[in-house]
């Protein structure tokens, strides 16, 4: 494997996008004199005038400017989303209002994307997460949205919620701050906890406090008692969380202690020379291992661990606000509360680690048009209904009265909710090398293989070290050249 080292000069080569512009013309103001008021007739000194002196004509009132007449936005929109959160009804309704601008939906596929920018033809707008934006913006992906917002009436800059801050970038070892290339849709403090108030105390345990963060290890050693077994049968489970983006938990544990899980430059991995890394791994490898939550020696029951928290068999599911909207089901309504997002050292982080949203891909042909799609879906009644329902924190301020507080629930889940925003996380930074589940990937294969004691914890992180860094060098090659 050839590991090439860049420096930050060559990586702000990469992030070079469109940048969209506008046409404004305005005529010249235009006035006509008034006319010189008429003299009255003369008249003889002897005889009285016969008639009044004629008045003088008012001014003749300047005609009003003419504007420039509006430029026609038009084309076709492809739009690639989940067809569950960017409905046919809503494109319906857009296309409604903006005949000339025509939308077509496209269900979201990584594989699909790519085949389609292979080919030429990419959608104009396309869903992504947080971890896409280094990446995208290395592969110069990305259209500069820049100009769009600072002149949009509806979506402001300064009315953008702080997790909008991944899809701002100076360059893709930079996110967090310079041009804007996509937004939210809307967004969640992701390490916040849902309990089952009855398995605890099912298990005779007391419930934890809900203005005050657990430590990882007291999740562990709760977990541990929560977690019960008939046999091979998974009675219930203490603790679950999403598999799929393991790397980024640990990214945000170590942001604790002010360490990162890839070098400087992010042209490697690094674990096994890292004490806390190792640590963290070793945390996550041993509940797996006592199986107090799901891995692939200890399936979930159900396939998802958010479907085993709702059928009442987990006791703590670690999920963002998001999953407030469907974390308290019929069978265990009126005993869910959201507990902080746990710390290993005191110093709680809380950010997005998703930050699902999109961005408008910078092959576009209908700039203009593609906004409008954008500004629509993120601003108009499709963010205002998205907002009333509590499936995520609204990404634009002016919308958080909006998240629902009707039952007792929905208080407590906002009151926790609040201090967790208010610990101001910044943003994560993430690999533009390798693709989003290429340490996640790693992950599953070679914990399956510990678990089974086919290789030890050790050679377990020096196979996803080997792996990851083979992944980020190839990665280097493709956009280096």
């Amino acid at each position: 494997m050839s590991t090439k080292r860049i420096s930050r000069r060559d990586m702000l080569k990469l992030s070079g996008a469109l940048a969209a512009t506008s046409l404004v013309a305005a005529c010249a103001k235009t006035t006509t004199p008034a006319p010189e008021p008429t003299k009255p007739p003369a008249v003889e000194p002897t005889k009285p005038p016969a008639v009044e002196p004629t008045k003088p004509p008012e001014a003749t009132k300047p005609p009003e400017p003419t504007a420039a007449p509006p430029k026609k936005v038009e084309g076709t929109v492809t739009v690639m989303h989940f067809l569950h959160e960017f409905t046919e009804d809503m494109a319906n309704a857009f296309m409604a209002d903006h005949p000339d601008i025509k939308v077509e939906l496209v269900a979201a596929d990584q594989t699909r994307f790519y085949a389609m920018y292979a080919a030429g033809t990419p959608p104009d707008i396309y869903r992504c997460q947080a971890p896409f934006i280094p990446l995208a913006l290395a592969r110069k992906l990305l259209y500069d949205l820049t100009p769009y917002f600072q002149a949009s009436t509806l979506l402001k800059l300064d009315d953008l919620m702080p997790a909008n801050n991944y899809y701002k970038a100076k360059s893709p070892l930079e996110i967090g701050d310079g041009p804007i290339y996509g937004m939210c849709k809307d967004f969640s403090p992701d390490f916040t906890v849902f309990a089952n108030k009855k398995l605890f105390e099912g298990s005779g345990l007391p419930f934890p406090d809900d203005t005050k963060a657990l430590t990882y290890q007291e999740v562990f050693d709760l977990a541990r008692k929560l977690t019960k077994f008939e046999g091979d049968r998974v009675v219930n489970e203490g603790y679950g969380y999403e598999v799929g983006w393991v790397d980024r938990i640990w990214m945000n544990m170590l942001a604790e202690t002010d360490q990162f899980l890839y070098s400087t430059s992010f042209d490697k991995i690094i674990i096994k020379d890292n004490p806390e890394a190792v640590k963290i791994v070793q945390y996550y490898f041993d509940i797996a291992k006592e199986k107090v939550c799901a891995s692939p020696a200890n399936p979930s029951p159900n396939g998802w661990f958010g479907t085993d928290f709702t059928a009442n068999i987990l006791a703590m599911a670690q999920y963002g606000f998001w999953y407030s909207a469907m974390a308290e089901s019929d069978q265990q309504r009126g005993s869910v509360a959201m507990l902080p997002g746990p710390t290993c050292t005191g110093k709680p982080r809380d950010c997005t680690m998703t930050a699902t949203g999109a961005v408008v891909i910078a092959a576009t042909k209908v700039p203009d048009a593609a906004w409008l799609v954008f500004e629509y879906y993120n601003a108009g009644q499709p963010a205002i209904d998205r907002a009333k329902s509590g499936w995520g924190v609204p990404a634009l301020k002016s919308q958080l009265g909006l998240i629902p507080q009707d039952t007792d629930y929905q208080k407590q889940v906002n009151r926790v909710l609040q201090a967790e925003l208010a610990l101001n996380t910044t943003p994560l930074q993430f690999n533009p090398f390798i693709g989003e589940t290429t340490v996640a990937d790693s992950w599953g294969k070679n914990l399956d293989q510990a678990l089974k004691d086919e290789i030890t914890f050790e050679q377990m992180v020096a196979n996803i070290e080997t792996e990851v860094n083979a992944g980020i060098s190839d990665g280097i090659d493709k956009i280096m050249g």
